[in-house]
């Protein structure tokens, strides 16, 4: 029989699909014969590819030959694989379709169709024990009879009846074409495997047995590391450590991570709306998946995050954990919450310590709660069991929500542009929206109920209550005080501390000059700062200074600064040193040269050294001095004739 070969356009037409779709098909290796001849358009270097007709379906291949007249008996249906099949798989392949049908039928009623299946698969398996069929054998023959009718019930349908050869050389060839980080797509990589077998006189298979091996014969893994890299391997193929979770109790370890929710709200007004998308910092309990702290805000930082962990610490319900578990983000990372982590050079105990006492460092507010700290592997997804608990918050809060808008274009909602047009109807403010979340999370994801390994029919809140250890806490008016935003260490300066554009007076400050010390704060309220040592230890409250009008200041502002000033002066007066100067008097330099004398440094005097170098001098200075020995005034100092000599004003001298 002759091969007939078809152009894409033409193969798109005979099959009913694109010729896109021809043309992935053809990149794919669906077409075990295509043949590229030269053309004036379309494929690389100016080349098309033809399809050979007895590649395509046994189906398309009659609608073909009817169609252009090359066969004698028009009206025959070329047969199918069932058709031609023995009389014992047709056999086979009908008990299939049988199951198949009883089971579509059992099915049809309401319900969850998973359990549906359950119950089908064992009843079924009680009736038929020498018949017993799974779940996933379901799922094969209905796909497989949906894709290609009674032929996909057939035994054996679909698996390859021979092994093509291909020489070893040439596979490795192949296989080092193909597994590179750029992903080269399989057609491609069996072009060159086709010239370089010309060059070497290779045997290799068609293109479509090629496919097939580098799908069945390359193990997922190693398409995974050598075309997507380490990272995907890791987080997909490579095997995890499992987790025992049940091995912990509620309040022990709280995990931190930040979630932006796939929503918009309104941040500017109804006439010019400003949407939004808002985030959540959270705290969840690793034992009992409660969310126990949170904030909703627009800007995650480490302020959100002190803020969140203190709405958990501070319930009398919940209290400190005694572990946490956050990953490497900078906010997590900073000095003010749980230091460097995996950033940076690590720190010993020791390191910590020598930069405390030098200045250079405080304390964390993990360390100053006695909470240990566990960083993540960086870059490591799996590790993050609060994100997953994020997947719960996406389905159950923000896919409801008005304003879904989706993790990206693709899942944005169609009539989403049309509500954000309508901000009065949709449009919702930072505050109710916090009001909104914080009603959902303790009514609903905290009591939403589980079916995970040790949690199965309880809710967060419940496994909690059973998991928990006493609960650990600290005097509540220090860990506010721990719990306010703090700063990076400041130089106590001549005016005190200046912080955020203002200057802040520490009572005695001018004793403190140039101290390290740290400020903490409230944002709401910068009328006044605290200040601590880098010990921790605590100075006392600082006020802001006001400035006071250039001229013409008020007579009581004046004397509230003239005040102030006095009481420093009076405390440097009243210092013990400055007290200890009226005690003792200087010694006079005559009593300081006795004092060396009796206790310094006794060393003999210097003497002439017995070993002389003699220094040639010049013939000029030999005569100079011959000249003054004759005539007597080598004895006479010229510096005290200088000093004694009476210096007159000539005319013309002012």
């Amino acid at each position: 029989m002759a091969e007939y070969f078809l152009n894409t356009a033409e193969t798109a037409e005979l099959l009913g699909i694109s010729e896109r779709a021809v043309q992935k098909n053809i990149s794919s290796g669906k077409y075990e014969n295509v043949q590229y001849v030269e053309g004036v358009r379309g494929g690389k270097s100016g080349q098309i590819a033809k399809i050979a007709l007895s590649s395509l379906k046994l189906e398309a291949q009659t609608k073909y030959m009817v169609a252009n007249k090359l066969i004698d008996e028009p009206e025959r249906v070329v047969s199918n694989e069932y058709d031609t099949a023995a009389q014992w798989q047709r056999d086979i392949a009908n008990r299939r379709y049988q199951i198949l049908k009883q089971y579509e039928a059992y099915i049809a009623v309401a319900g969850k169709k998973t359990v549906l299946t359950d119950n089908f698969v064992t009843v079924w398996n009680e009736a038929h024990p020498d018949e017993v069929i799974s779940k996933s054998t379901l799922y094969n023959w209905g796909r497989q009879y949906k894709k290609d009718g009674l032929m996909g019930l057939l035994t054996g349908y679909g698996k390859r009846k021979e092994q093509r050869a291909i020489d070893a050389n040439a596979w490795d060839f192949f296989c080092g074409q193909y597994l590179q980080l750029t992903r080269p797509s399989i057609g491609f990589c069996y072009r060159l495997l086709e010239l370089e077998a010309k060059k070497e006189s290779w045997e290799i298979p068609s293109l479509k047995t090629v496919a097939r091996m580098a799908k069945q014969d390359i193990p997922e893994a190693v398409r995974r590391l050598k075309r997507f890299g380490e990272k995907n391997f890791y987080d997909n193929s490579q095997a995890y450590t499992q987790r025992d979770y049940e091995s912990i109790s509620a309040g022990e370890v709280f995990v931190g991570d930040h979630h932006v929710f796939d929503l918009f709200i309104n941040t500017g007004s109804v006439e010019k709306p400003k949407w939004t998308r808002p985030w959540l910092t959270a705290w969840m309990d690793m034992r009992s998946r409660k969310l126990v702290g949170w904030t909703v805000n627009l800007s995650p930082c480490t302020d959100e995050i002190i803020a969140a962990f203190a709405n958990a610490a501070l319930d009398p319900a919940i209290g400190l954990p005694r572990d946490i578990y956050i990953d490497n983000g900078r906010d997590y990372c900073s000095h003010k919450f749980a230091g460097r982590g995996n950033r940076g050079k690590k720190l010993t105990e020791e390191d910590k310590e020598l930069l405390i006492e030098e200045g250079k460092r405080t304390a964390t507010l993990m360390e100053r709660l006695k909470v240990k700290t566990h960083f993540a592997i960086v870059e490591n997804a799996r590790a993050k069991v609060v994100e997953r608990e994020f997947r719960n918050v996406v389905e159950w809060f923000s896919k409801p929500f008005p304003t879904y808008c989706g993790r990206n274009a693709k899942e944005r909602p169609d009539d989403l542009e049309k509500k954000l047009k309508q901000p009065k109807k949709y449009g919702v403010s930072l505050d109710e929206f916090k009001q909104i979340f914080n009603d959902w999370a303790k009514n609903v994801l905290n009591k939403q109920v589980s079916q995970g390994k040790g949690r199965e029919g309880e809710c967060p809140d419940a496994t909690f209550m059973r998991t928990r250890l006493p609960m650990r806490t600290a005097d509540p008016s220090v860990m506010r005080l721990f719990f306010m935003k703090s700063t990076n260490p400041f130089k106590i300066g001549r005016n005190g501390v200046a912080f955020k554009g203002s200057e802040y007076y520490l009572k005695d400050s001018i004793l403190k000059k140039g101290q390290a010390v740290y400020v903490r704060y409230r944002e709401e309220d910068l009328s006044k700062i605290w200040l601590y040592t880098t010990k921790d230890e605590y100075l006392g409250e600082a006020n802001r200074i006001e400035a006071i009008a250039a001229i013409n200041a008020d007579k009581e502002v004046l004397g509230a600064e003239m005040a102030r000033k006095a009481i420093e002066k009076k405390a440097v007066l009243n210092h013990p040193s400055y007290q200890a100067t009226k005690k003792v008097k200087p010694l006079a330099p005559a009593d300081i040269t006795e004092l060396y004398k009796l206790y310094g440094n006794i060393a003999a005097d210097v003497t002439p050294n017995k070993v002389v170098e003699m220094v040639p001098l010049p013939q000029a200075g030999r005569e100079a001095v011959r000249a003054m020995k004759a005539t007597g005034t080598d004895d006479i100092n010229p510096f005290e004739i200088m000093a004694k000599a009476k210096i007159e004003k000539r005319k013309g001298d002012f």
